[in-house]
């Protein structure tokens, strides 16, 4: 077997998540800005077919679409928040279960400790 091969590095889970979350909070704003922005095209594009008060349907447009795309925005946010949760979650599993094997480790490996003195019976009589 080689010793070349990828070891664990919890630094780069928490870089994973602080990404994730960063991604997160721009999906939404991002989704909202786009989102408006189509709507108010799309707005403009069928005000001018069809000969609609311009002005008006498209702004009822660009608020209809905007909020459409803030409200994907947040569900595509909301998988990405899940998955740094996850990565989380699995480092921290890993973190406490090292910690408890190095502990019963070392405390395998102490030597113990014997007393000269039998042990105590319990009461007297």
């Amino acid at each position: 077997m080689s010793d070349d091969h990828v070891k664990y590095d919890s630094q780069l889970v928490q870089k994973f998540a602080d990404r994730l979350y960063a991604e997160a909070n721009r999906l939404v704003i991002h989704s909202t800005v786009v989102a408006t922005m189509v709507g108010t095209i799309a707005g403009y594009v069928i005000a001018a077919v069809t000969h609609v008060q311009t002005i008006g349907f498209v702004l009822v447009c660009a608020v209809v679409a905007g909020g459409m795309g803030y409200v994907r925005g947040r569900e595509k946010a909301f998988t990405l928040k899940m998955q740094a949760q996850q990565a989380l979650c699995l480092m921290y599993t890993e973190r406490n279960t090292r910690f408890v094997a190095v502990s019963v480790s070392q405390r395998s490996h102490a030597p113990s400790q014997h007393s000269d003195r039998p042990a105590e019976q319990g009461a007297a009589s």
